[in-house]
């Protein structure tokens, strides 16, 4: 039998990577087989505003623009939400937050639309696989549990695991033990209900935290990367080469969804980005908005310079995993979409996507497609939205489109470009999912323009902005009072499909 140089780079890489684990089920490439596999690398909280790509003063991905070389690039790619439930869900859904009802914050996807899922829908003969180290993204694994063949702990390759409910004492209900450990366990209030959360438990972890806070401290001066609040450590490098060894060991075809944390805050990059961006720009002013948090613009410019310099920690991080599947031959035949959930603010009194903003450095994502044996560069400026993964993975896999997906099929891949298509995002962490919209965020993008409605907030309640994205990038000059031809019938779409939505 003739051994390709590509089933013999896979059987190295995993022999060198010991990765003969029992989760995955090795089996010889179908060399034969036609259908092309599918990878979705999604980076969390990262904003298309901070990619050279897009026109960002600082180099922070340089890895990125060199796929972009050999990929088609979207300029013009919308999240359709600011935080990871409601973009998350919608990228793997194909349906608008107001469908899917994952808008609060840890939301699940609505009973009704929990099968309306990119892995249930895929060609059987595909295997289907999925990671996210995000816990809220996780969270949508979970749901759909039962159309996955791989499915990843998120924190299968951290340095220590101390989110009780990931533990597989609890994996008989996660998503119970996750509101149990949220609303309840992980809560402090003041004593104890139960020998979880006590004294004890507290101490193990504390110390737990200290000896590797001690142990990395020279490569991560800021500390070691985390999931925040989730005490969840881990080393981007060792998280990014266990997941693109996971990757090698898939039987094909497969189509595999891969969510990683970082960029997202705490920006904890390695020692060696630190620093790197001391150069003395400084971004645009932009005036308080009314609803902001009043963070010091200080305080936002350094935070804007640690974002960065983690962005640059990540995009290294990239060019390791695209170098290793380039040599494992992977991407001979596999489609590698790079996108994120949504972006990041440092301006207006906001750092984050804690915020009813809908700006565009919190939702204008970055989404970058190589097909198999692409060579040139393609860029495609007519707006799109997360809702088009869906449908355009379902063109290049062969599958059947349902009727009930949002999105439409990328340009590019099958898909027809149109400037004037209306692409939309919302922010509703405040109001309840079973309830109509009455207290929410709303944008529209159509054209040149952006339309902005706010509904239900004290002293700014059913208050418009509209800007020109073309003339005025940075949204700065507000045309709801002087252009309201334009204004009236895009918030005239924008009342219908929110009518419509509350009627379901």
């Amino acid at each position: 039998m003739t051994i390709s140089r590509r089933s013999f780079l896979k059987t190295s890489l995993w022999s060198a990577m010991g990765l003969w684990g029992s989760r995955f089920r090795p089996i010889l490439d179908q060399l034969d087989n036609s259908s092309p596999n599918v990878i979705i690398l999604v980076f969390d909280s990262l904003s298309a505003r901070h990619l050279s790509l897009h026109g960002y003063e600082r180099d922070t991905a340089s890895h990125l623009s060199h796929f972009a070389e050999h990929a088609t690039v979207y300029h013009r790619h919308y999240s359709t939400g600011n935080f990871t439930s409601p973009g998350t869900a919608s990228l793997l859904t194909g349906l608008y937050p107001w469908t899917h009802r994952a808008f609060d914050q840890a939301g699940l996807i609505s009973k009704h639309h929990v099968d309306s899922n990119l892995f249930h829908w895929l060609d059987p003969s595909y295997q289907r696989a999925a990671y996210a180290q995000n816990l809220w993204a996780d969270l949508f694994l979970y749901q759909f549990e039962k159309h996955l063949d791989v499915h990843i702990k998120s924190t299968a390759y951290s340095l220590v695991d101390l989110v009780d409910y990931n533990t597989d004492l609890w994996q008989k209900d996660p998503l119970g033990a996750f509101r149990a450990h949220e609303d309840f366990l992980g809560q402090d209030y003041g004593i104890p209900a139960a020998l979880y959360g006590s004294f004890f438990d507290k101490l193990k972890s504390y110390l737990a935290s200290k000896e590797i806070l001690a142990k990395w401290k020279k490569e991560y001066p800021r500390g070691v990367p985390n999931l925040g609040k989730y005490k969840v450590y881990f080393l981007p490098e060792q998280v990014f080469n266990g997941i693109s060894g996971d990757i090698v060991r898939l039987r094909e075809p497969f189509a595999g969804y891969f969510h990683f944390f970082p960029p997202h805050e705490p920006y904890f990059a390695n020692r060696r980005f630190i620093g790197r961006f001391d150069d003395g720009w400084l971004p645009t002013p932009k005036p308080l908005h009314p609803l902001s948090d009043h963070v010091p613009q200080d305080q936002l410019n350094q935070a804007r310079q640690q974002y960065d310099e983690y962005i640059a920690n990540v995009d290294e991080s990239f060019g390791q995993i695209y170098l290793h599947l380039q040599q494992a031959g992977i991407l001979d035949h596999t489609y590698l979409m790079i996108t994120a959930d949504h972006g990041q603010l440092f301006e207006r009194g906001v750092h984050g996507h804690v915020t009813p903003l809908l700006y565009d450095p919190v939702i204008h994502t970055p989404l970058i497609i190589s097909a198999p044996g692409q060579s040139e560069r393609h860029d495609i400026y007519s707006p799109t939205s997360c809702v088009d993964i869906l449908p355009t993975l379902l063109k290049i896999t062969g599958t059947r489109r349902p009727d009930w997906l949002e999105g439409n099929v990328l340009p590019g891949f099958g898909g027809e470009a149109d400037s004037q298509r209306p692409v939309f995002a919302m922010d509703a962490k405040t109001n309840s999912a079973f309830e109509p919209l009455t207290r929410a965020t709303f944008a529209m993008i159509q054209g040149d323009y952006k339309l902005i409605w706010y509904i239900g907030y004290p002293g700014y309640h059913d208050v418009y902005e509209l800007y020109n994205l073309k003339t005025d990038p940075e949204e700065l000059l507000d045309l709801s009072q002087s252009h309201v031809e334009i204004l009236s019938p895009m918030a005239n779409e924008l009342k219908l499909k929110l009518t419509r939505a509350d009627q379901l």
